[in-house]
Parts: C-alpha cells; structure tokens; sequence
C-alpha cells in the first residue's frame, strides 16, 4: 500500500478528492495539502491516497464557511484540539444564524418601517476613575470581530505581570465596524501598575472620565436590539447641555460568556463618556465623528 501504486497524478487525484486543479494549487501554496511529490523537469504534480482523508477534511470543513486560515489550523491540529476548533467555528456560526433570524423576524412585518424597535432600557450615569490598562489595537472588519475575544485572553494573561486584573475589559469602537469600514478597534484590560519595562507591552492610561451607560443581557446583544442600545445612548449623550467626549465602548462582565449565555444574563455596558457642552469647550475636534456601534457583536 505505501508503494508507487498508491500514489497518483493531480488529474486523478483531483477527481477523486472533488477539488479542483484551481483550488489544490491553491492550497499547496498554502500548506494545506502539498504533493508528496513535483517533478523538477515538468513541474507534475504527484499526490498519495493517504492524503484523500485530508482533502476530503477540508472540502467539508469549507462547506461549513470555514475561513482557510481556520481549516489550515485544523488539517495541523492533534484531534483533540482539531475537534475544539470546528466546535468553536460552529459556535459562531450559530450565533450568526440567530442574530440574521432576528433581522430578518424585523424585516419581514414590514421593510419599509423607518425606525427598528428599541428596546426601553434605562440609561444610567457613572464615573470611572482612571485606569492603566494593557491594549491591542487593530482595524477589523464585522467578520473579523472575534479577534477582540482572543485580544481579550492574551491581555488577561500578561495581566499577572503588572498586578493583576484591575476591573472588567472594555472594547472601544474608535471607528464604524462593518462589511466596508474597518473601525478601528481596542481592546483594553485594567491593570494593578504599568509592565516593569514598558517597551514589554502595549499599554496606556484610560483617561477618568463620566459615562452614559445601559446594561445589556444576552436578549438584546445581538443586532437588530443592539442597534437601538446604541441609538438610544447616543442621542441621550447628545441632549442639550451634554457632548460626547470619547468613543463608544462595550464593557463586559468578568462572568459572561455571550455564546453560552441564557437570555437574561448581563454580558456588558454599552457606554459613551460625556461632559458638560461648556466643560469641552469648542476645540475637541480630536474626538472621531464617525465613531459608533458595531454591526456584530464581538464573540
């Protein structure tokens, strides 16, 4: 079985794994499934029927919309940690059924409604002290904005190197998060006292500063409820005598696991700081306009 006869041509192996020449030239220069050999004569390609086991993972694997960067951590994974992976992915991808279920149970009463329902959530008010805090910061897309969890774990573990975790991580949206616009995104985790070196990590002091805030549960932290959270608190930020003076921010609960949550669980604060018109005085023009709400939610 390990002999000669059990290799094959890309042709042969093309048909046999329903990937095409296109799509295994591609995932060869991706390290996802390489020839066990290629003639340095002609350039043919040469494949092993061990490795249709490998193809035939990833033709699944896209058909459940894995991103190849994904598939590609799975093909090299052990089982066990291929298994955490696709269970992952799949968790996501359920939460994106249940979030386009919503719209489209908003859509379908009537499309040309001009404003979505908005939930009747108290707006309440606080002060937040300053914080030194570890940060990432990236521009992502909607697809994208899983990378804020993993941002989220990496700071959480380096916290142990400047006090410990001081208070709950906070995402700032500093700019629109959609299909088009990539923010951009930070993600921040309040610490005891800066890194020993301050070259080690990426960190900063969050201003202290006032807020405008509403408590959001699992119910309304998907879109379309979300939107109106937003909504809400940006036109109560911008009522007579008040003005923004930060961009929005999720601040999340140390316990919540939004993928798991029930519905009645609270999983963060959408909050907007805010001053007094006359305490910001007409010169703020560093504060971005177009900053706002997400069009998903982080994971």
């Amino acid at each position: 079985m390990g002999g000669p006869a059990a290799e094959m041509t890309i042709g042969e192996f093309s048909r046999r794994s329903q990937l095409s020449l296109k799509a295994l030239r591609l995932y060869e220069r991706l390290g996802l499934l390489r020839p066990v050999a290629v003639d340095q004569r002609n350039g043919y390609r040469r494949y092993h029927e061990s490795q249709l086991y490998t193809a035939r993972l990833i033709v699944m694997l896209r058909l459940l919309d894995m991103p190849l960067p994904e598939v590609g951590r799975v093909v090299s994974a052990s089982q066990a940690e291929a298994a955490e992976i696709i269970d992952a992915h799949w968790a996501l991808t359920e939460r994106r059924f249940t979030a386009q279920r919503q719209i489209l149970a908003t859509l379908r009463p009537g499309v040309a409604a001009s404003e979505m329902p908005a939930p009747e959530l108290p707006v309440h008010e606080r002060d937040v002290a300053q914080q030194i805090v570890l940060t990432e910061q990236r521009h992502v897309y909607i697809g994208q904005l899983t990378w804020t969890r993993e941002a989220a774990a990496r700071l959480t573990a380096h916290a142990a190197r400047c006090g410990g975790v001081a208070g709950g991580h906070f995402v700032i949206f500093h700019g629109m998060v959609t299909a088009d616009s990539d923010g951009p995104v930070e993600v921040c985790v309040p610490v005891g006292h800066p890194p020993q070196d301050p070259a080690e990590l990426a960190w900063r002091v969050e201003p202290a500063h006032r807020e405008a805030f509403i408590s959001v549960t699992r119910t309304h932290f998907e879109i379309p409820a979300i939107w109106s959270i937003y909504d809400r608190l940006a036109r109560w930020v911008a009522a007579p005598g008040r003005r923004r003076a930060g961009a929005p921010r999720e601040v999340y609960r140390p316990e919540a696991e939004p993928l798991f949550a029930p519905a009645g669980q609270q999983i963060c604060d959408v909050a907007i700081p805010f001053a007094a018109s006359h305490q910001l005085g007409s010169s703020r023009s560093d504060l971005p306009e177009q900053a706002g709400r997400p069009a998903s939610r982080p994971g």
